[in-house]
């Protein structure tokens, strides 16, 4: 058994005298101001192999920041493992990846992300495989041959990448916490990408020809949203959330509130006399369907498109119809984001700085 000190700055565990940690942090005074943790490490007899030779678990336990709680701790142990009561020596905490998700998911941080519906399909993927095994069993061969497992699956470099790191997040927050030792993140150390940087991004723009074609296929409330996107390169998501509160008619502008935009601050976007033209054409007469009050501008038979699904149908069908390829799969296909990069191109073909 030993007692063991966590360096707060580098999370290195040494023995408790140590007095300088390799990464230079003062162990003494961080002791004094409470900011070291203390460990205890101790193994366990859990059986025996096919040999007959014992078998033995390998546990750290979280005590504290007190080295006096640390080694009452450690006598409490040693006492079990003299009594033989193994049971009861286990740690009361998190030992499987589903636990860990159980933990994770719940955290009201977690919960308040708008991401977290896609984090739980993204854990529930994971822990299929997973879920029950013991987080320090997992290795860096395992995480290698569930992310080929999952190319096989027909999931793209984005999407395992994006799994990997949603595990790896999750255990650096039960870390943090003291839920699990930091072990647990040495798999995820040496896993390389799949998706190289800048592999994913989307050269698409949407030339003349086909926004004519789409806007003279496209259902009214598609059209508007498609002339708004061009003229303003707003995303589809702040168009979907466009209210009539944002619209500043005396500055002829439209000022989108932090929590409508994707980068979580205000933006204020010019109306030109296009948007200015769909946007008099929209507002009179707003008709609201039943008791669906509501104050947004792109509404479909009375009802707001705030769904992230809002155009896609609409979109995918004008498409179609005025035989554009769609979608992202189709090598030359496009999809509604496509229009944001259409402004960009255009602006910079127009000598606007990118600032």
């Amino acid at each position: 058994m030993a007692i063991l000190a966590e360096c707060p700055s580098c999370r290195k565990k040494q023995t408790a005298k140590t007095a300088v940690c390799k990464c230079g942090e003062d162990l003494e005074k961080a002791r004094k101001s409470k900011r070291v943790g203390f460990w205890i490490a101790y193994r366990i007899r859990t059986g025996q192999d096919d040999n007959g030779k014992p078998k033995y678990k390998q546990l750290r336990e979280y005590v504290g920041t007190s080295i006096k709680e640390a080694r009452d701790a450690e006598g409490k142990r040693r006492g079990q493992k003299r009594e033989n009561k193994i049971f009861d020596m286990l740690p009361d905490s998190i030992t499987t990846f589903k636990e860990l998700a159980d933990w994770y998911l719940e955290l009201e941080t977690v919960k308040a992300l708008k991401s977290h519906s896609r984090l739980c399909g993204l854990v529930a993927n994971f822990n299929k495989d997973f879920g029950g095994w013991t987080i320090s069993d997992l290795t860096n061969v395992d995480l290698e041959s569930y992310q080929i497992k999952r190319k096989n699956q027909g999931c793209g470099p984005r999407t395992i990448d994006y799994e990997t790191s949603t595990i790896k997040t999750m255990i650096n927050k039960a870390v943090d916490n003291r839920k699990i030792s930091a072990d647990a993140l040495f798999p995820f150390r040496s896993v390389n990408r799949k998706l190289k940087k800048g592999a994913n991004a989307r050269q698409r723009t949407i030339d003349n020809t086909e926004y004519k074609a789409l806007l003279d296929k496209a259902a009214d409330h598609l059209k508007a949203a498609l002339t708004i996107a061009i003229n303003t390169g707003m995303r589809q998501g702040e168009i979907r959330k466009l209210k009539w509160g944002y619209v500043d008619w005396q500055s002829m502008f439209i000022r989108l509130p932090a929590e409508a935009v994707k980068e979580g601050k205000d933006k204020s976007v010019p109306i030109n006399r296009n948007v200015a033209k769909v946007l008099r054409d929209l507002k009179p007469p707003l008709q609201p369907v039943g008791d669906d009050h509501h104050d947004f501008v792109i509404t479909y038979r009375g009802r707001p498109l705030a769904a992230k699904e809002g155009f896609k149908s609409s979109f995918k069908y004008a498409c179609k119809e005025a035989k554009v390829p769609y979608g992202m799969k189709n090598p030359d296909g496009v999809i509604f984001h496509d229009l944001r990069a259409t402004v960009k191109t255009n602006m910079e073909d127009a000598g606007v700085r990118k600032a």
